[in-house]
């Protein structure tokens, strides 16, 4: 079998399971009031993660952004949190003695999902940069993911293209149309958005585990990077295919999801690798056991 890279699982979900208090996305500062209340139980994920196997772990940054943060005045705390969410995965690595690499987010710079949400391109580009630069020197890969727009995608990665981190840019499927992004745009017109920029991984996350696999064989045809995806735990029955922006795909999940326990999920990645994966983890509600069982299906 082609050498896989592994990845974590879910943090928000996990931190939520252990019994930190984790706020909706769409109007609280999740991210960093986790790092602000609960830095120990973090680390314990990224430790937790680290021994079930993953070869990259992910810091808790995801929703660490200028416009999030600015919901409860919080802007001037940027770096200081990126800044403490790596040294939590610094901490948990070194302490593993193990060889895992880092990666920092660049998410969505508002609430998720929402492509009809997303800030003028320049402002997009201004904001990511400076996360960026926070990052840089400090991780392994820089993530752009989460994208549900090409526009969304296509800034995140120009603010990365001089970065000595590995770029990755992953789109979210989100909702219950096949190789669509929340935009309404397909995959492949997301990507071929992005061939004048570098990057050195495309992947699918934070969508229905049987969507990752088909957009997978998309990505495979019109790439020879890396592909990967990591799946939120469930699978999601389809609809017709509209090319509409919608602004509830994840109402429109939650409605046509059946979950996935550790087996039936690592069943559906060894389909994504069938289909031309290197690169696989898990996402929302994805836990260690699920990153465990992966880990010895791959040995």
């Amino acid at each position: 079998m082609k050498e896989i890279i592994l990845g974590d699982g879910g943090m928000g979900s996990e931190l939520s399971m252990r019994g930190v208090e984790v706020p909706s996305h769409v109007d609280s500062i999740w991210s960093a009031l986790a790092l602000s209340e609960s830095s120990k139980i973090i680390k314990e994920i990224h430790s937790d993660y680290i021994e079930a196997g993953s070869d990259y772990i992910t810091i808790n940054n995801y929703a660490v952004t200028q416009p999030i943060l600015a919901r409860n005045e919080k802007s001037d705390q940027l770096e200081d949190l990126t800044l403490k969410a790596i040294s939590l995965a610094k901490e948990a690595v070194k302490e593993s003695g193990k060889e895992v690499d880092i990666a920092g987010s660049l998410p969505p710079l508002e609430t998720s999902y929402r492509a009809d949400l997303i800030l003028p391109e320049q402002q997009m580009l201004e904001y990511y940069s400076e996360i960026a630069g926070i990052l840089e020197g400090q991780v392994d890969i820089i993530i752009c993911e989460t994208m549900a727009s090409s526009s969304e995608a296509r800034c995140a990665l120009k603010s990365i293209q001089n970065s000595n981190s590995k770029r990755w840019v992953s789109w979210t499927l989100h909702g219950n149309r096949m190789n669509t992004l929340p935009s309404g745009e397909d995959i492949e017109s997301a990507f071929l958005n992005l061939t004048d920029l570098e990057a050195d991984a495309y992947l699918i996350n934070c969508c229905g585990a049987n969507f990752v696999g088909e957009a997978i064989k998309k990505l495979s045809a019109l790439s020879n990077k890396p592909i990967g995806g990591y799946a939120n735990s469930e699978n999601i029955t389809t609809s017709t295919k509209s090319s509409s922006t919608i602004t509830n795909a994840e109402d429109i999940q939650k409605l046509f999801k059946s979950e996935l326990n550790e087996e039936k999920y690592s069943s559906e990645v060894m389909n994504w690798i069938n289909s031309g994966a290197s690169i696989v983890g898990g996402c929302c509600r994805t836990r260690p056991s699920y990153i465990k069982r992966l880990k010895e299906i791959l040995k």
